[in-house]
């Protein structure tokens, strides 16, 4: 680009381009690393998750080395960086914990359960999938540790590989809510026989696909085997 006054456009490309996707986990292996890559980033409006997640992605993120002090409450409760206020203010305000926007004029992210609230959903599904029967217990529970996919841009997948996005779409597995939970059971409570087994196709496809490429197989060397050998014939 040229300094004279006025000229503000380029007509060479772009010197330096990148061939390769920044990977932030290539030279570092630590836990540290590997736990912000698949921590998820919530109570924040999608503006202030595509920010933090940006940092993460480009070894940008610097996590706290000791709790801040909350805008709200004042009290040492803020365990994440980038974060003004902790997590239990940002929910009962029902704002982003970030920006300080209600969700009147954002969109927030649902924020993750803790251990404790994790615990008290178990117990309660557990006893609410305690008069099922063994089979709709076990599609509720497949149903329940497979989680939801999140929301992802299309953008992303033109630039990453196939380890990547495997790696990429594990890690952004997220649970269930307590209200999504309660809807699949009155779902198994009303659903009968037939679409019980509806049910349990969706979870067991990827599991019948590598059933029957097994059996091909087999069936394969097994007609390989009964196919009688042709005598050779003899040169006159």
């Amino acid at each position: 680009m040229s300094s004279q006054r006025g000229n503000v456009s380029r007509t060479r490309a772009q010197k330096h381009k990148n061939r390769h996707v920044f990977k932030n986990d290539l030279h570092d292996k630590t836990p540290q690393q590997l736990r912000l890559n698949a921590m998820h980033v919530s109570t924040v409006c999608q503006r202030c998750k595509e920010q933090i997640e940006w940092k993460i992605k480009y070894k940008k993120y610097k996590p706290l080395t000791q709790a801040k002090i909350c805008a709200h409450c004042k009290e040492r409760s803020v365990k994440k960086a980038y974060h003004v206020v902790c997590r239990d203010c940002a929910i009962k305000a029902n704002a982003c914990a970030k920006c300080l926007k209600s969700a009147t004029e954002v969109a927030i992210e649902e924020p993750q359960p803790t251990p404790r609230e994790e615990q008290q959903l178990q117990s309660e599904m557990d006893r609410l999938v305690k008069s099922f029967s063994e089979r709709k217990r076990r599609a509720f529970l497949r149903y329940m540790r497979k989680g939801k996919k999140q929301e992802k841009d299309g953008n992303e997948d033109e630039q990453l590989d196939e380890q990547q996005l495997e790696s990429q779409e594990k890690a952004k597995r997220v649970a269930h809510t307590r209200d999504e939970l309660l809807d699949k059971i009155k779902q198994l409570n009303l659903a009968g026989d037939g679409d019980e087994d509806e049910d349990d196709s969706d979870f067991d496809s990827d599991e019948d696909d590598n059933d029957s490429e097994f059996d091909s197989e087999e069936e394969e060397d097994d007609n390989s085997e009964e196919e009688p050998q042709k005598p050779a014939t003899k040169a006159k």
